[in-house]
């Protein structure tokens, strides 16, 4: 349906509410409940009965994306989010203490490369281990596997190309190891819906 936002300029949206089966609702409430409870908040009775439905609101028309394919638009959306996750939680740059501004411009720009480095590697590991396995890469997981493996790295990048090479493939068994997704049944992943085409 169509529906508006904002008090002063009152911006016209797309509302798009889609039921979900039973066992996600169920998943939902479970999900919803143990995070009150850790953070000991209350949660009210229309919150839970919520848990029944996915609600999309966008700016796009039906011509750019049909109602159909919001959810796996909205999936492939929040592959941003969790790289931000990732660079916040691993390189935590929301974390700053006081210190000079040279200092920090240091450790800012530095960490940039670093976050550019490991989001490019990300990036080639991803596909090489899907088109050869048909397995996919957690973000997080080979975030933190590439700050666990700095020194190495660092290492590596001085050494001459065949140490270079070796780097690479030991990277590569290291992602197998500890980095794979867990993958849902029936359900498409982000990349697998990038990859494909589907």
């Amino acid at each position: 349906m169509k529906v508006y936002i904002g008090s002063k300029e009152r911006m016209p949206l797309r509302l798009i509410i889609e039921k979900v089966p039973k066992e996600i609702a169920a998943e939902k409430r479970r999900k919803l409940k143990q995070l009150s409870a850790n953070k000991k908040k209350f949660i009210s009775k229309k919150r839970l009965e919520l848990c029944d439905v996915n609600i999309y609101i966008t700016n796009t028309t039906i011509q750019q994306i049909d109602t159909k394919n919001i959810r796996t638009f909205y999936s492939l959306r929040w592959q941003i989010e969790i790289l931000f996750k990732a660079w916040k939680s691993v390189y935590k740059i929301d974390k700053i203490k006081t210190m000079k501004i040279e200092r920090y411009e240091c450790i800012n720009y530095g960490t940039l490369i670093l976050i550019a480095l490991t989001t490019q590697l990300l990036g080639y590991y991803k596909n090489q281990i899907y088109k050869k396995y048909k397995k996919e890469i957690s973000e997080i997981k080979f975030f933190l596997l590439i700050k666990s493996k700095i020194e190495i790295i660092k290492n590596g990048l001085n050494s001459n190309i065949n140490k270079l090479i070796l780097l690479f493939h030991y990277l590569k068994k290291a992602a197998l190891k500890t980095c794979i997704k867990q993958t849902k049944h029936k359900q498409l992943s982000s990349f697998q819906i990038l990859l494909e085409g589907t």
